[in-house]
């Protein structure tokens, strides 16, 4: 009896504790139907960026699910009162999934036109604890920026495929235009996506003072699609977010500008550094005194950027048709030209403009101050050959970071690089083509930098040679480094990064690019930098030291083969030596530089 006992207790315990899940299972089922649990796949569901509840405290222009709610219940909600809400409100709640019961976390699908009411009701019903549009998170990815889904331009220049080899750092780009909200002064402010953007001194021609405002908008959306502060968690990106921007005032609240004003302002913008200027202003005649400016900047290492007009005319306006400077012409976001762009055989080359008369979202997306307004600002849609002409000049400052900043050359290789639509494409108004910031950066970066590197294992082997006749094969090692050192660095590395963030010119650039960690694009290619004067000093330091004396041996002909490349291409002016005769006085260098690096390796006695 007490055996057949001791068999049977274990076995009703079983029994009961299986009766009890079934019953506790049961139970949350029951509960879980109750309220009308599971929602529809959301995978596919429509999006939209609209304000949820119009002007109102929640965030707009973020991506959300259309028509959706997050309706965080009271933990205490019974079924009954859950059910009451639904027909008060005409409302359906769901839970998310069997997990959230206990929290009570549900989802309502309604009309958007009925979200703004419904979500004032649920925020103000005592059995609702949250309610919130359902908006969508992403995986973290560079940039961070929440509204750069928007930028669809920003993919069309292809912005983000350029950045591991540069985003501008050390170029200054001058933007001629209404201004910029790049400071809080007296009633203005800056405007919440400048919060990282580098800025240098610039000018109001205007007004006359120091402070180059925005009291327009239109200054500030170009400065935006040029350098918006990038990653910085918030609002929309830039084509050349390291550079830095120079504000400079030239046209009123009203957007108009004088000759005077605008010609000044070139020759400022020029004196003062500026790698490249963007001009999103024109008008239909042309002007001697605004075309020598124009002409005075190039010729200072400035390039000079300008919207191809708004006309819909078959030439571009001025100062775009200028033959100093690089006209833009507007497609949209199918890359077709624009209705209004000017086009025709002249234009230079094409950039997004975009186009708002069907859909708002077709335009160009920024950070700006409302229109004529300066106290309030947003993310503002904009059109114009004035939204093209930035993505350009943009594309220009990450050319001049990587020490192409001869102004002729910056505009081949803009043009070189675009994705060409062919003659019939140029006749149109395409010019070379739509640039793509990829291939130009590309060019700039690891194909000149091959064929530096390439150029010094030529003339590395006239040092090696004299080494390895002695047996001195320590010596001949320790050339190595500096030939990759003085010609090209190791240029190869943002291949194997995986870093949208470039590196140091130390690290990816030729000895003779160092000087735009001192002096920035603007002062690129000085002298000092762009001789054999360095080499020489270096050869006297390490004369007796014969290993010393292998390694600069090697990083003067590294030198040399990046002096040389430079007098080939014209990629960079050397400063303060006449134009005619900047690359004499490179192939000079250069060629010194081969033989000062042939006599250090030589024996000495």
């Amino acid at each position: 009896m007490t055996r057949r006992l001791l068999r049977t207790v274990p076995l009703a315990l079983i029994l009961i504790a299986l009766a009890a899940t079934v019953w506790w299972d049961t139970s949350g089922q029951d509960q879980f139907r109750l309220s009308r649990v599971g929602v529809a796949d959301q995978s596919e569901a429509l999006t939209t960026f609209v304000d949820p509840d119009g002007p109102g405290p929640l965030p707009g222009g973020l991506e959300r699910l259309e028509g959706s709610l997050v309706v965080d219940l009271k933990d205490d909600a019974s079924s009954a009162e859950i059910v009451a809400l639904e027909q008060r409100l005409e409302v359906d709640l769901r839970y998310n999934s069997q997990s959230s019961v206990r929290a009570g976390l549900t989802v309502a699908e309604v009309s958007e036109d009925r979200l703004p009411s419904l979500l004032a009701e649920l925020a103000q019903d005592p059995l609702v604890q949250h309610v919130e549009p359902n908006y969508l998170y992403f995986a973290q990815s560079f940039p961070n920026d929440p509204m750069f889904n928007q930028q669809w331009h920003m993919t069309q220049v292809k912005a983000v495929e350029a950045w591991p080899w540069s985003n501008g750092q050390n170029a200054v780009v001058a933007v001629l235009d209404t201004g910029v909200a790049y400071e809080n002064y007296e009633s203005f402010h800056q405007v919440e996506d400048l919060d990282q953007t580098r800025f240098v001194p610039g000018y109001d021609f205007v007004n006359k003072r120091v402070q180059a405002l925005d009291d327009h908008c239109h200054g500030t959306h170009v400065a935006g699609t040029i350098a918006q502060s990038t990653n910085n968690g918030k609002g929309v990106v830039g084509v050349a977010w390291g550079a830095a921007i120079m504000p400079v005032k030239v046209l009123s609240k009203g957007g108009s500008g004088s000759v005077a004003n605008i010609a000044d302002a070139i020759n400022f913008a020029a004196d003062h550094g500026a790698s490249a200027i963007n001009m999103s202003l024109g008008g239909p005649f042309p002007s001697t005194v605004m075309d020598e400016a124009c002409s005075y900047a190039k010729s200072h290492g400035t390039a000079v950027v300008c919207a191809a007009g708004n006309e819909s005319k078959n030439r571009p306006s001025y100062p775009a048709a200028y033959s100093a400077c690089i006209s833009v012409s507007a497609v949209d976001r199918d890359e077709n030209l624009t209705w209004y762009t000017n086009f025709g055989p002249e234009i230079d080359l094409a950039a997004p403009g975009g186009s708002t008369r069907n859909d708002a979202t077709g335009g160009v997306l920024q950070n700006t101050i409302e229109v004529q307004n300066h106290k309030k600002s947003g993310y503002f849609y904009f059109q114009g050959t004035s939204m093209a002409c930035p993505h350009a000049a943009g594309e220009a400052a990450l050319i001049a970071s990587l020490g192409v900043t001869n102004p002729s050359a910056v505009e081949a290789m803009m043009k070189s690089t675009a994705r060409s639509k062919g003659k019939e494409g140029k006749q149109k108004g395409y010019g070379a083509g739509i640039m793509d910031a990829s291939k130009a950066v590309w060019k700039a970066g690891f194909v000149y930098g091959a064929w530096r590197l390439g150029l010094a294992v030529v003339i590395g082997a006239f040092v090696l040679l004299p080494l390895l006749r002695r047996g001195a094969l320590i010596s001949a090692g320790a050339t190595l480094p500096g030939l990759v050192v003085g010609s090209s660095g190791f240029f190869f590395l943002p291949l194997f990064m995986g870093n949208q963030v470039p590196l140091s010119p130390m690290l990816t650039s030729g000895f003779p690019q160092w000087d735009m960690l001192l002096l920035g694009a603007g002062g690129h290619a000085n002298p000092i930098f762009y001789s054999c004067l360095i080499p020489m000093a270096l050869a006297v330091l390490v004369v007796e030291n014969r290993f010393l004396r292998a390694v600069v041996a090697g990083l003067t002909a590294g030198i040399a083969a990046h002096l040389l490349f430079g007098a080939v291409t014209g990629a960079a002016t050397v400063l303060y030596i006449p134009a005619i005769l900047s690359r004499l006085w490179l192939l000079f260098n250069g060629f010194l530089c081969i033989f000062l690096a042939v006599v250090l390796a030589e024996d000495q006695p």
